[in-house]
């Protein structure tokens, strides 16, 4: 756990739940908050309401567990983020205990710890850990059962039970779930042999639908209709209408041609399983890197352990196939009945990776020869995955973050009249200059040169309208941005020149309308 922190939280000096989306990507919507603002509101009492979402909208186990596990008494967003990566992070007992039934013996010593760095490195878990959609927390329940329900041999009623309120609290955690559910399902229906079988699953969906009764009271008593998500991922309905589910399913399907559902299977199979490997070698970056490994599977899961699971379905193992059955029939549900292509992972929960994952692991620890070198094989990978990372999410701190480290150095600065960006940022080092001085409304047309570095800071409000800045390196232009929105700070290497001059200018007049550099002083 303490790794798990260093690796998110190094090198930020305070802890802030904007932090996950700094290390990895900038361009995520504030999902992993909404658990937070849910578990706020209710505290005060109050119905969340967040631009046209409501707090129906959003499953609520996750924020009933920040609640009930808080037991401090520190205001909920000073813990939030601890108490979610904690949470998240029981996804590795979980897993190790997984893999030790499929395997009907104690996993050694060894084994778990390179099952635990496995899991670590795999890029799901370095990006979504720490981000709390909560989508890992809805796969650690899915993963309790499908254990119970398909590995387990004994068949009571407790254990039945024990199954559907894993499901229920995967459902419950994030409705993504229901891909999975459903594909855990069809696989259960297809096996049914007996009356007893058949009995067991009409238990298994009685206690689901009684426990999420309450939830479909709140959403649609309480803060209706509470299906907005429902119709966003499944029936392609972004934009918010009057119809209910079921009026705009039928619509949905009365607009569909028979095709559609092979050809949106074979798109969303073509986004998530084939397009990232040519696009990865036209433009080899970290950057792509790193942006495959949030919305691509292979990527997500680590492309090696991706291929070696894999190959593995050649391995004599009931067990081994029956994992990756789940995980195929997860995909094939997941690719086919949203209508629209699927485009990135995160549309549906981290079920179907981390189930890939597990196969690949369980795989590979029981291995009848040629063990050794695959593992250290795969934890070379994972090494070189983890540096990887580490290197973008530096990167983009020093790119986000003021750091002096080679920034310019200000000689001198004309026609300036004080102003500076919205927050009046001050930092040690450096000197902000900006065009904002009391609001919105104000302008500037300043210059300034600098000596012996090779990058400034530059950042605008979010309307970039009449904004311009001009870079001169020897006299010699080296770059302009004319209105081009950088809503947070970024690091822009301009080159080493013996004088740089900077020109800035704020023409606009309305609000989030300003702009603003930093020097080293």
């Amino acid at each position: 756990m303490f790794i798990i922190l260093l690796y998110q939280f190094y090198p930020y000096e305070y802890l802030t739940n904007d932090i996950p989306t700094d290390n990895f990507l900038h361009d995520l919507a504030y999902d992993n908050v909404i658990s937070l603002w849910f578990a706020e509101s209710l505290l005060r009492g109050e119905l969340l309401e967040f631009g046209d979402w409501l707090g129906s909208d959003r499953p609520p186990l996750f924020s009933g567990t920040i609640l009930f596990l808080n037991a401090t008494q520190l205001p909920v967003d000073q813990v939030y983020l601890l108490i979610g990566i904690a949470v998240q992070a029981i996804l590795i007992p979980v897993v190790s205990e997984f893999v030790a039934g499929l395997s009907k013996r104690k996993l050694a010593i060894p084994e778990k710890l390179f099952l635990t760095f496995i899991v670590i490195s795999t890029p799901v878990f370095i990006h979504n850990v720490a981000f709390l959609w909560p989508k890992l927390f809805a796969a650690i329940f899915m993963i309790i059962a499908v254990d119970l329900l398909f590995f387990q041999p004994e068949k009571s009623i407790r254990l039945t039970i024990l199954t559907s309120i894993s499901m229920l609290l995967s459902f419950l955690a994030h409705g993504g779930s229901g891909f999975a559910i459903l594909a855990v399902a069809l696989i259960y229906i297809v096996r049914i042999r007996k009356k007893e079988e058949l009995y067991r699953g009409f238990l298994i969906a009685a206690v689901f639908f009684a426990g999420y009764s309450p939830w479909i009271f709140y959403q649609k008593v309480v803060q209706p209709p509470g299906d907005r998500l429902l119709k966003w991922h499944i029936l392609a309905q972004i934009d918010i209408v009057p119809e209910g589910v079921g009026p705009l399913f039928v619509k949905k399907i009365k607009e569909m041609h028979y095709f559609d559902i092979p050809v949106r299977t074979y798109q969303s199979f073509q986004n998530q399983i084939l397009e990232g490997f040519p696009q990865i070698v036209s433009t080899p970056s970290i950057d792509r890197f790193a942006e495959l490994s949030f919305y691509k599977i292979p990527f997500s899961v680590g492309v090696p352990l991706f291929i070696t699971a894999l190959c593995l379905l050649f391995y004599r193992d009931k067990s081994f196939k029956t994992v990756m059955l789940i995980a195929f029939v997860n995909a094939i549900v997941w690719f086919a009945l949203p209508f629209k292509p699927v485009w990135s992972i995160h549309e549906g929960t981290y079920f179907l990776p981390i189930m890939i994952i597990t196969a690949g692991i369980y795989g590979v620890l029981n291995l009848r020869s040629g063990k050794l070198p695959v593992i250290l094989t795969l934890v070379g990978f994972g090494i070189a995955n983890l540096v990887i990372m580490d290197w973008h999410r530096m990167y983009l701190f020093e790119n986000t973050h003021l750091v002096p480290h080679d920034v310019y150095k200000m000689v001198d600065i004309t026609n300036y009249n004080g102003g500076k960006d919205f927050d009046n940022t001050s930092i040690e080092n450096l000197s902000v200059f900006g065009s904002r001085l009391t609001t919105d409304a104000d302008t500037a047309d300043f210059k300034l040169s600098a000596v012996n570095g090779d990058a400034i800071y530059y950042i605008t409000g979010p309307d970039a309208n009449g904004q311009t800045l001009e870079v001169y390196g020897d006299g010699k232009r080296v770059l302009e941005l004319t209105d081009t929105k950088i809503h947070r700070w970024k690091r822009l290497d301009v080159g080493r020149f013996e004088k740089l001059q900077i020109r800035l200018v704020d023409n606009g007049k309305n609000w989030g309308q300003w702009s603003a550099i930093a020097v080293r002083k």
